[in-house]
């Protein structure tokens, strides 16, 4: 309660503004300058985290003990990272990052996308203990779909086709548009990111696992799309949404600079992350093969050297 309030009346200060529980209900073209700091709150993300929250701690806790699934509990790592996790994507749905994406500027859109599929999605992905993977398989139905999920293949198209598909203009523009649109929106990108970092992130011994090297390439390959939307956004002549063409202007950034630094985002720091997981699966291979062989030789080791018998 004590949170909420520390969110809610900084944001009823701001003079001329009406705070509602829905921010969508915000006149931002009469509100001043400074509305788009306004630390509101939705309460579909609020109740949507709280209750992802209860349940993972459910199953991680009370679940875990109740029905056998690990006697060892969750790493504390990986609680951290799961709060982490939730920590971003409550900021990103919510108070100035939430409005100047939705009202101003495409840019800060991107940066709300980017935070999504590749800041929560990982963490939350890590914060899965393999043992719960596990009791999740043991339902019948979830195994084969489990079991396609982890195509290489399958991840990057639902990935890239998601991607795409809420880039295409009239899209776009409808999801600024018409709220519960825009809700679709960013759950086909959270749920479509979770399944293309499920298995690099976290692994199960009873799911089919590609090697590091087709791990890698699977990365590399992944950084094509959206260096090459990011291109095409941000080389445009014109300007692509016309949601922002429209949009009250922020700092004198113009509809056209706004969509290129957008594009720019999503060419640069987008592929950076990929990049970087490439490197911690590689480096993960190395530690991998350097701990088989210290075993290898410590195998090695209590066998006596054959010695020369004398005629």
């Amino acid at each position: 309660m004590l949170t909420m309030l520390w969110w809610i009346l900084p944001a009823r200060a701001h003079q001329g503004i009406v705070m509602p529980w829905d921010p969508d209900e915000i006149d931002y073209e009469s509100a001043p300058a400074d509305a788009w700091l306004a630390l509101d709150l939705h309460v579909s993300v609020v109740l949507g985290i709280l209750t992802f929250c209860w349940l993972y701690f459910q199953a991680v806790g009370a679940w875990r003990k109740r029905y056998g699934w690990s006697e060892a509990p969750v790493e504390r790592w990986r609680v951290a990272s799961f709060v982490l996790g939730q920590l971003v994507l409550f900021a990103s749905l919510n108070g100035p990052i939430h409005h100047l994406s939705d009202y101003f500027l495409f840019s800060a859109h991107m940066v709300q996308h980017l935070l999504l599929n590749l800041v929560w999605a990982p963490l939350t992905v890590v914060a899965i203990p393999p043992w719960l993977i596990e009791a999740a398989l043991r339902v019948t139905w979830v195994r084969p779909i489990a079991n396609t999920l982890s195509s290489l293949r399958v991840k990057f198209l639902l990935y890239n086709g998601v991607l795409y598909f809420w880039h295409i203009p009239m899209m776009y523009d409808g999801a600024l548009a018409i709220h519960p649109v825009h809700i679709v929106e960013h759950l086909s990108f959270m749920i479509t990111a979770v399944i293309a970092w499920f298995g690099l992130l976290c692994t199960s011994p009873s799911l089919p696992r590609p090697s590091p090297i087709y791990q890698m390439l699977y990365l590399f390959v992944m950084t094509i799309p959206m260096k090459l939307l990011g291109a095409i956004i941000t080389l445009a002549d014109d300007v692509i949404y016309r949601g922002y063409d429209a949009a009250p202007r922020m700092w004198g950034i113009t509809p056209l600079v706004d969509q290129g630094y957008g594009g720019l985002l999503m060419w640069l720091p987008g592929g950076l992350v990929l990049w970087g997981s490439m490197m911690y699966v590689f480096a993960r291979w190395v530690e991998s093969e350097r701990a088989a062989q210290a075993l290898e030789v410590a195998a090695l080791r209590p066998v006596e050297p054959l010695r020369t018998v004398e005629p």
